[in-house]
């Protein structure tokens, strides 16, 4: 019995030995596989797909909408992940899709949009409507030109809903022609001869006008030479012909010192939409200033606000207007945004601001729909 045991003891030996080195290769390569699947995660490119999301969902766009989809990649720990998707749609007859997402309507209907990844796909179903224009946007709505004074004039049009249909062609007329005239694609006036007109606006059949009160321009002041003012006559006794020809040379010498003088009561060029007698009784800023009119974030804007009755297009990040009445003032905004990938949208924005002098108003954004934003003056 004892040999036998010192037999097995080699065994038993050589066993432990093949366990413990099997045992070593399993833990390495787990601790290798563990490694690389964290480094695997690491790295978003090689991290495995676990859904792909799409914003927005579902897609309402009308025919020549364009705006951008987003597609969000996540694992599956629902961390978004830094992956393009391949983009698919249904029926392409009905919109187009490019390589980052943006969409563009062609025609009426019903579809699907579906971003993947391999074997991972996300779905969006896709409304596109036909819309038609319901009412039109004219600005500024009433304002004041003079004779040959130009003024461009802005048209949005809308649907039913109140949505933004900016691209849609607009074609102005003027009412009389005579009074002021206006063309037809740029919408831009020229006063011609004092009055009151209609400038119209006309898209898909529906229009609005906007009226223009045409005034003769100021009489500029006369620059006609004084004439010297005759010799006084010389009463004195003692006068003697050389005494009188010195006054008369003192009285050209005057009249020609009264030539290079300003004319008594020349006229004060006040601003087009301002009057004499209204500058009288009204008090008016001397300056006032309104801010960040051009940007909505990323998204560049084009701006124009009727204050009262100053017209003010925003050409800066901060502009100045002169002579507007103090106290509560009605404004108007006007304009449009573009932001990137999507489609142009319009600003707008009434209500009453408090002129300050000497103060600046910022715009307040805020964003109604993709299409629309309204902005409201603050002071700052």
């Amino acid at each position: 019995m004892p040999g036998n045991t010192d037999e097995n003891k080699p065994e038993e030996s050589s066993l432990s030995k093949k366990i413990a080195a099997l045992t070593a290769v399993i833990v390495a390569l787990t601790g290798l596989i563990t490694a690389v699947v964290h480094f695997r995660d690491s790295i978003p490119w090689l991290t495995p797909v676990n859904s792909i999301e799409l914003t927005p969902n579902p897609v309402e766009l009308a025919i020549g909408d364009k705006f951008q989809i987003v597609a969000t990649v996540r694992d599956s720990n629902k961390n978004p992940l830094r992956k393009k998707v391949k983009w698919s749609i249904a029926n392409p007859a009905l919109l187009q899709i490019d390589n980052d997402g943006i969409v563009t309507g062609f025609a009426a209907g019903e579809t699907n949009i579906t971003a993947s990844i391999g074997f991972v796909k996300g779905q969006a179903p896709v409304h596109v409507r036909r819309v038609t224009v319901a009412t039109v946007d004219v600005f500024p709505p009433v304002t004041t030109l003079l004779v040959d004074d130009h003024l461009k004039f802005d048209a949005t049009p809308y649907d039913s809903e109140g949505n933004s249909l900016i691209g849609r062609p607009v074609r102005w007329a003027s009412e009389n022609k005579l009074v002021a005239d206006v063309d037809e694609s740029s919408g831009e006036a020229m006063g011609k001869a004092a009055g009151t007109v209609k400038v119209r606006a006309e898209s898909e059949g529906k229009s609005n006008a906007a009226q223009v009160t045409v005034s003769p321009k100021p009489e500029q002041p006369s620059t006609a030479p004084i004439p010297p003012p005759p010799p006084s006559p010389d009463h004195s006794n003692n006068a003697s012909p050389a005494s009188g020809g010195k006054r008369a040379k003192i009285g050209a010498a005057i009249g020609t010192l009264a030539t290079d003088r300003p004319p008594v009561g020349a006229i004060v060029h006040l601003p087009t939409v301002v009057t004499a007698s209204r500058a009288a009784n009204t008090a008016f800023a001397e300056k006032i200033a309104i801010a960040n009119g051009l940007k909505f974030g990323d998204c560049p804007a084009n701006i124009r606000i009727l204050v009262g009755e100053s017209l003010i297009d925003l050409k800066s990040d901060s502009q100045e207007a002169l002579h507007v009445p103090l106290g509560d003032v009605v404004y108007n905004l006007h304009g449009t945004i573009s932001c990137p990938g999507r489609t142009v949208g319009a600003v707008n924005g009434r209500g009453t601001i408090t002129i300050v002098s000497g103060k600046t108003y910022r715009c307040v954004w805020r964003q109604k729909d993709p299409k629309d934003f309204e902005i409201t003056l603050q002071l700052q």
